[in-house]
């Protein structure tokens, strides 16, 4: 019996040592994972930061580009308006027709008849100046007609 209960007691020991061993082996494959997923936390949060910093360098280049744009814009209206200043200088020292041009028109103006308007009150019908049919009264009715269906 001493063979016996030692056959037993190898084959208890080996149950109780694989069980064991299956029990660590599944934990530390539990840890591996755990840690593989925290590296891949680490690597995602890595990732993250890297994306934030540069969408952070694009904004500020963009504001950057933004800021020269709206100083561009000033200077060029700033430009602008010092040329319509000096502009009004030139215009009343160099007018547009010579001094006897200018006299010749003037007096053409004063020399010209008024125009009066005939309509002595705003709600009358305007004038009609054709004379005889024109337009659609032009022609006969049976040709307007037609030409109202098609």
């Amino acid at each position: 019996m001493n063979t016996i209960a030692w056959i037993g007691l190898v084959v208890i020991v080996a149950v109780a040592a694989f069980s064991l061993g299956a029990m660590f082996t599944k934990k530390k494959f539990k840890q591996d994972e755990l840690e593989q997923q925290a590296n891949e936390a680490k690597a995602d949060l890595e990732q993250f930061r890297q994306d934030v910093a540069d969408h952070l360098d694009n904004t500020r280049k963009l504001v950057s580009r933004m800021q020269d744009n709206y100083t561009q814009l000033l200077n060029q209206v700033e430009e602008t308006n010092q040329l319509l200043l000096s502009d009004k200088q030139v215009i009343s020292s160099d007018p547009f027709f010579s001094k006897e041009t200018t006299e010749q028109l003037q007096a053409s103006l004063k020399k010209r008849p008024e125009r009066r308007s005939d309509r002595s009150n705003a709600t009358s019908q305007p004038t009609d100046f054709v004379e005889g049919k024109s337009g659609i009264f032009s022609g006969n009715s049976s040709e307007n007609e037609q030409i109202k269906i098609s």
